[in-house]
């Protein structure tokens, strides 16, 4: 296979080829790459800041999902950028800069699995992993134009992934179709399948959007209305998302101080402005707080779950706008990632699937995501929906 050269700036390390027993070929010829907060035998992890990288020992063993993967035919080639610590929405790294946005360039890739979606966004590689614990596959894909899915939390094992919160964390899968994904999710041994007949769209996340945006949403969302057959709204309004943002946001800076905090008082690492300011509001979340953030998220798993039925699939936007501008001030994204977070919450609280579907061609300023969800173990319905709204949209063709 031809080399990569990494015109977008998403590798951190390349990874010669490696010696692995194949037991199946199911993956064969693809190549796939790694956000660099999972281990791989014999290189260090550098998670986004050069400190942590100097400090760290290489890995003595690769991550569960990277070697599954490799031993069903699939070849490693990288390790890919992110925000430092996998602690923010945006990709924008003031150690290593951004990886290029190949649909946007002047927009964020996102993060914080930013070179992974960059990676695949620029057709460098066929697939990538990512961490998701807020919206860092999601939100990338989004801004990037490609498929992004989040699958049912604990599906794909964790191990030899750098932590934030036990409670959220879940390897995710970037792609330009998402039958590569659905091949992905079978060599994790993800099989099982219905399919969805009543759509459910949030009202109040679509009537939130910018006016044209809106339009192109629901557009786009007629176009699939064939795909069911009936629709109706599931309503999760303002204030509730608002308080399920807090929680999830609660959850996820206090596991980032908690799982960083020894590492960081000890050897005083530089970071970047926006992980410096989410740092020093996650230290001051109180164990208290938390606790009761983790008995609200039980909560908020009964409510989906009751709300829903096996043969639903709820549709809302993936985020509340295109990517910011690589230009934005900092409040402005504090500001971005506060609503944001109104959308990602969804499926990391409740634990469900959900997938990022492109909407490209929608605004002149960048790409757009639909998201699709699921019941708990919904992921390959949730694929193969997609596949078929894919297919409406764009044809047989890969994007």
């Amino acid at each position: 296979m031809p080399p990569i050269i990494d015109s977008v700036n998403a590798f951190t390390q390349f990874i010669p080829p490696l010696s692995i027993e194949v037991k199946n070929n199911s993956l064969k010829g693809y190549r796939f790459a790694v956000k660099d907060v999972f281990d791989v035998k014999g290189f260090r992890t550098q998670a986004g800041n050069p400190d942590y990288f100097a400090q760290i020992a290489p890995s003595v063993k690769t991550a569960q999902a990277v070697t599954i993967l490799q031993e069903a035919g699939a070849i490693l080639v990288g390790k890919t950028h992110t925000d430092e610590l996998g602690g923010s929405l945006f990709g924008l790294n003031e150690h290593y800069g951004p990886p290029i946005n190949s649909y946007s360039p002047n927009c964020v890739p996102g993060g914080s699995s930013s070179g992974s979606a960059a990676a695949v966004a620029a057709n460098l590689i066929d697939f990538a992993l990512g961490a998701d614990t807020s919206g860092s596959v999601r939100a990338p894909a989004s801004f990037c134009g490609i498929y992004g899915l989040r699958p049912t939390f604990d599906r794909i094992p964790t191990t030899g992934v750098l932590p934030i919160s036990p409670h959220l964390d879940t390897v995710g899968v970037f792609a330009r179709h998402p039958d590569i994904i659905a091949q992905v999710l079978d060599v994790y041994g993800i099989k099982e399948q219905r399919e969805f007949s009543r759509l459910r769209i949030i009202p109040y996340l679509v009537n939130s959007l910018e006016e044209t945006l809106k339009q192109s949403f629901q557009e786009k969302l007629t176009e699939f209305q064939g795909l069911t057959s009936s629709s109706s709204p599931f309503i999760l309004d303002e204030e509730t998302l608002t308080q399920w943002s807090t929680v999830i946001r609660t959850i996820a800076m206090y596991g980032l101080w908690n799982v960083h905090k020894d590492w960081i008082l000890k050897t005083t690492p530089t970071f970047g402005k926006l992980i410096s300011e989410r740092l020093k509001l996650a230290s001051s979340i109180s164990t208290e707080e938390y606790k009761r953030a983790l008995l609200q998220q039980k909560e908020i798993q009964t409510f989906m779950d009751d709300g829903l039925e096996p043969e639903d699939v709820v549709v809302f936007p993936t985020v509340h706008d295109i990517a910011p501008l690589l230009s934005s001030s900092l409040s402005h994204l504090k500001d971005f990632a506060l609503k944001t977070s109104r959308h990602t919450c969804v499926a990391a609280l409740s634990g469900f699937p959900e997938i990022t579907l492109p909407l490209r061609n929608v605004n002149i300023r960048g790409c757009f995501g639909m998201s699709f969800l699921g019941k708990a173990g919904e992921d390959v319905s949730l694929t193969t929906f997609a596949s078929k709204a894919h297919s409406i949209l764009y044809g047989k063709k890969s994007l």
